[in-house]
């Protein structure tokens, strides 16, 4: 028998998350999770109160992707992206593009006017991916200093009340720099 090949349709829907969805989401999304674990955080999500919005892209029946939005604690304007997951068979379907579709008119349904995601700068495919969604980098950077739990924090020495409380000027601080 020679190989043949077929034109295959099919229907997807985004819609809402349900509590009926964590199977299929534990199967087909995160599939190195406990079922527990992904019941628990869409019942999390779902519950009253809850700022997220989590949407599924349906395929015959099953949830076969996902994506959340989620209100800024802060800012209401601001809607934070994450957790987009699309099972792998489905992922050249433009699967993750329809759930991006769906996100953008959750949050402006809800009030937001802004989208945002933070990526770790090692995941150049995935920004590459955000940016052809029209996402832009902020200027901004972020610095991190890891303490060693064992090691006690240095208290600085009493001073003889010379120096001022003020935050140093621009010259100051490339002196503390250049130091």
């Amino acid at each position: 028998m020679a190989n043949q090949d077929f034109d295959l349709t099919g229907m997807l829907k985004v819609r809402l998350a349900a509590e009926e969805d964590a199977q299929h989401l534990r199967t087909y999304c995160f599939p190195e999770e406990t079922e527990k674990g992904v019941t628990e955080e869409l019942q999390a999500d779902l519950a009253e109160g809850s700022q997220t919005h989590r949407l599924v892209a349906e395929a015959s029946g099953y949830a076969i992707g996902q994506i959340k939005v989620k209100q800024h604690p802060m800012n209401n304007e601001i809607g934070q992206v994450g957790d987009l997951a699309v099972s792998g068979p489905f992922r050249q379907l433009g699967v993750a593009d329809h759930l991006m579709k769906a996100a953008e008119a959750t949050a402006s349904e809800n009030g937001m006017k802004t989208l945002e995601i933070e990526l770790a700068p090692t995941d150049a495919p995935v920004i590459q991916r955000y940016k052809d969604w029209g996402f832009a980098e902020k200027p901004i950077v972020t610095l991190q200093k890891v303490l060693d739990a064992e090691e006690e924090a240095e208290v600085p020495e009493e001073s003889d009340g010379s120096q001022s409380d003020e935050a140093p000027s621009t010259g100051e601080q490339q002196e503390l720099l250049d130091a």
